[in-house]
């Protein structure tokens, strides 16, 4: 770096947190409680929302456990979904699926995973069998 340059922090943003407690409610957003990562704070374990303050790329993933029943889960974006996966549960197995997804955010978007069927909510998880959600900023715009 030359004389008079001045070095510039790159915005941060990311988290990663995880869901210990099994069959979370449908209809609303899933509340992935136990914070393995979230020093800016854009992921709120209370609501299960990320809210992005940096605009820009992201890149969201989860991996869900599955047992007992179907489970479909949704990416939402503001309230609008974007993906689901689903999986179709074999009785006597514990199944997994997980997505992920680049996306373009706006200041004050936000997003989250929802369980948008009751018939379909076989998330498991248990204190050694954890579902994940996490994102981060890919670059800012």
């Amino acid at each position: 770096m030359g004389m008079g340059e001045i070095m510039v922090k790159s915005p941060m943003s990311a988290f990663t947190a995880s869901l210990i407690t099994p069959y979370p409610a449908s209809g609303s957003p899933i509340k992935f409680d136990q914070i393995v990562y979230n020093a800016e704070n854009h992921y709120d374990p209370e609501s299960g929302i990320f809210t992005c303050t940096v605009p820009g790329v992201y890149y969201f993933s989860y991996n869900i456990h599955v047992n007992g029943a179907h489970a479909l889960v949704g990416l939402y974006k503001n309230g609008q979904p974007v993906m689901f996966s689903y999986d179709e549960y074999n009785k006597g197995f514990l199944d997994q699926m997980s997505g992920s997804a680049v996306l373009l955010l706006d200041q004050q978007d936000t997003v989250f995973l929802q369980i948008p069927d009751e018939e379909a909510n076989g998330v498991f998880a248990a204190d050694n069998v954890h579902c994940s959600f996490s994102g981060f900023l890919i670059a800012s715009t």
